[in-house]
């Protein structure tokens, strides 16, 4: 006999992406339609990509579940495996247990990689991808459907104005203005200003995402929004050498092998933001982290001693980080 909501369940799957909120999102869909059929509380178990050995990952998908019709075992940063255990967890995928859900979660994946082939032809590969910059006010309305919700376009538009285009950002004001319409399911623009304060087109935090993600184009006109909405450029320049540190510092533990939680002891992060500065940080090579640091001391003197229009020397710089590194 058959479970109803059991049918659809694929073996395993792969999500992946680069916006920790959509796969924790789709990770809570799947484990919310499996409790329905399934006691996790006995038939539940996860693993850290870093660390995890992939033959204890195959023996816990191969257990039986104990008294429910599915057992699931969830795997965080596969990315994050050896090659040698992803082609063990390959060869797992092409003929897995059908009495457990294998979710594999991932940041990024290779088109090419023989575990994203593998979970592709079993039809549990999705990559969750952010929003195009258009697109941004339609998934927050799509967000608000999501909570029971409805609102109007116009709110949509000015809580991305308000807060950025930063998913975990959008959500979070999103509950609170749910906690202020109280019961009502319609809610406003009118909820959304009395919630989140406009204070500027664009937040220091999308700024430096932008510089994080080596887009000279974005930064530069992001740039240009903070400062036309009253930022001060000295502001700017010590927020942003204080991300390029933090930056250094995630690198240099994550090429000493450190794993996510001695990450967070040391940097003072919660998990999402240490995955978030990982993948920033892999875009630099050290030695290009630590010139931009050298550089910015030097263009603050010259900013103090008046030596140069400060906006100009920072764009200068700006210029000079993102740009590939000729060495």
């Amino acid at each position: 006999m058959v479970v109803k909501g059991l049918e659809d369940l694929k073996p395993v799957y792969l999500i992946y992406g680069e916006e920790d909120l959509l796969l924790e999102r789709a990770l809570r869909r799947l484990r919310g339609r499996i409790a329905e059929v399934a006691d996790l509380e006995f038939n539940f178990e996860a693993f850290q990509g870093e660390n995890a050995d992939a033959g204890d990952v195959v023996a816990a998908a191969n257990t039986l579940p104990f008294a429910s019709e599915r057992r699931l075992v969830v795997v965080h940063g596969v990315d994050r495996m050896k090659a040698a255990d992803q082609a063990v967890l390959a060869g797992y995928a092409a003929d897995p247990s059908p009495t457990t859900c294998l979710v594999l979660v991932a940041g990024k994946m290779r088109k090419d990689s023989k575990l994203l082939k593998a979970v592709a032809a079993q039809g549990g590969a999705a990559e969750y991808k952010a929003p195009r910059r258009s697109e941004y006010p339609a998934w927050v309305i799509g967000l608000f459907e999501d909570k029971g919700r409805r609102l109007d376009r116009d709110g949509a538009e000015a809580l991305v104005r308000s807060v950025g285009r930063d998913l975990r950002r959008l959500e979070i004001e999103a509950d609170k203005i749910i906690a202020y319409a109280g019961e009502r399911s319609e809610i406003t623009r009118d909820d959304v200003t009395s919630v989140v304060m406009e204070t500027a087109p664009v937040s220091i935090f999308e700024f430096l995402d932008a510089v994080g993600a080596r887009e000279c184009g974005p930064a530069l006109e992001l740039l240009g929004d903070l400062l036309g909405s009253g930022d001060d450029i000295m502001g700017v320049h010590a927020m942003t050498v204080r991300h390029i540190r933090t930056l250094l510092s995630v690198r240099a533990l994550a090429d000493r092998n450190a794993d996510t939680p001695t990450i967070q002891r040391e940097v003072g992060m919660a998990e999402w933001q240490v995955q978030r500065a990982l993948r920033q940080a892999r875009r630099y090579e050290p030695v290009e982290l630590s010139r931009a640091l050298r550089a910015a001391a030097e263009m603050e003197a010259r900013m103090k001693s008046g030596r140069g229009e400060p906006r100009l020397l920072f764009e200068r710089w700006l210029v000079d980080l993102c740009r590939d590194g000729d060495g």
